[in-house]
């Protein structure tokens, strides 16, 4: 099946992990939301303009760091396109329900494979708005977890999901898997972006697991394939972990289909655990916790985003925007304080621990 994946350009990041300035952090609720948001200032003028598309957006993109460039998944070139006429069924949902993957990889009408299993999606969700607002089910899924080239915005504050929309309008969020998002941001209402907030902050928790994460000297061979999805290779075969990698790998091939009853395996090195642990605790007292912001058990407080549970690849991405500076503004907060005192193994490391917690 993965020969016929979708190449999907939406597919991209859209919450991050800065944390804001908060007084004694308490764990807060999946669907806690603050008070109603500010329009953020931004520092400077954004390079962008209402109406760009994400061809456009692209050259104007950073290039991620190379020694982290793993964690930002691009698909190879060359690979076939899908058989026009094949369809498919997600393993559990209607049969009578068959897609092409054409269909599946609509913008204006992705598939939802199992409608009672979320409340009713508002229209932008899944929908969205030709020809700038893709329906935000089509990256990030009905349950908000997504897959490792976008985002996990399960659970998020309404207000952090506001500020990071308005971050990838402003030119604060850049990345090679950004331009989309950043189209979207350039164009989305203030009601449809409400509304889709509202719905992702109510993801009830239990939904929210979506990595299992296995600490390993060796993991299985894996390959990447359309749309930057890591996939299994056939036959069993490992190859040796070094410190320097984790692998995120799909479950099954019918992420494929957007089905979101499969989530994603980060394969990551011997040790990484305990190391992420001593760098979230404070990195032997180099840095603050990283629980006095986003709570004793990392679910979040406030507006400080949910660590817990989220992949290691997109938090890998989001650190490594901070540190090179294509992440910023005002809303990194504390992070400003933090980000420069973090090596690359550090970063990888306190990615593998966070991605091994509890959502």
């Amino acid at each position: 099946m993965r020969k016929y994946l979708y190449a999907a350009l939406m597919l991209v990041p859209v919450i991050a992990m800065a944390a804001p300035a908060h007084k004694t952090a308490k764990p807060a609720g999946p669907a806690k939301s603050a008070k109603t948001a500010k329009p953020a200032t931004p520092a400077e003028p954004s390079p962008f303009t209402p109406g760009m598309t994400a061809r456009q957006l692209t050259p104007m993109m950073p290039a991620p760091p190379a020694d982290l460039a793993f964690a930002y998944p691009v698909a190879p070139s060359g690979l076939p396109r899908p058989d026009p006429t094949a369809t498919f069924t997600a393993t559990g949902a209607d049969p009578s329900m068959k897609l092409t993957m054409r269909q599946i990889g609509d913008p204006s009408n992705p598939p939802d494979w199992f409608p009672k299993e979320h409340a009713p999606l508002p229209p932008v969700v899944a929908h969205g708005r030709s020809p700038h607002v893709p329906a935000c089910i089509l990256c990030h899924l009905p349950n908000g977890n997504g897959h490792p080239e976008s985002a996990s915005i399960s659970g998020l504050t309404v207000n952090y999901m506001i500020e990071q929309m308005h971050a990838f309008r402003d030119g604060e969020r850049t990345n090679i898997r950004a331009p989309a998002m950043i189209e979207m941001a350039l164009d989305i209402s203030d009601k449809e972006l409400r509304e889709a907030a509202a719905y992702f902050a109510k993801v009830p928790r239990q939904q929210q697991k979506w990595i299992r994460v296995v600490e390993t000297s060796r993991a299985p061979a894996t390959h990447i394939g359309a749309g930057g999805v890591r996939f299994f290779d056939k036959g069993g075969e490992t190859v040796p972990m070094t410190p320097d990698m984790i692998y995120e790998v799909a479950e099954s091939e019918e992420v494929e289909l957007r089905n979101f009853h499969f989530g994603f395996a980060d394969y990551v090195p011997m040790g990484s655990l305990a190391k992420g642990r001593t760098v979230a605790l404070g990195n032997k007292g180099k840095m603050r916790s990283c629980a006095s912001c986003h709570g004793d058990d990392y679910r979040g407080h406030e507006d400080a985003p949910r660590l817990a549970g989220r992949g290691a690849y997109y938090l890998i991405r989001q650190l490594a925007d901070m540190k090179s500076g294509v992440r910023k503004g005002a809303a990194l907060g504390k992070m400003k304080e933090i980000i420069n005192k973090l090596s690359d193994a550090d970063i990888l490391n306190v990615a593998a621990f966070m991605a091994s917690r509890s959502p």
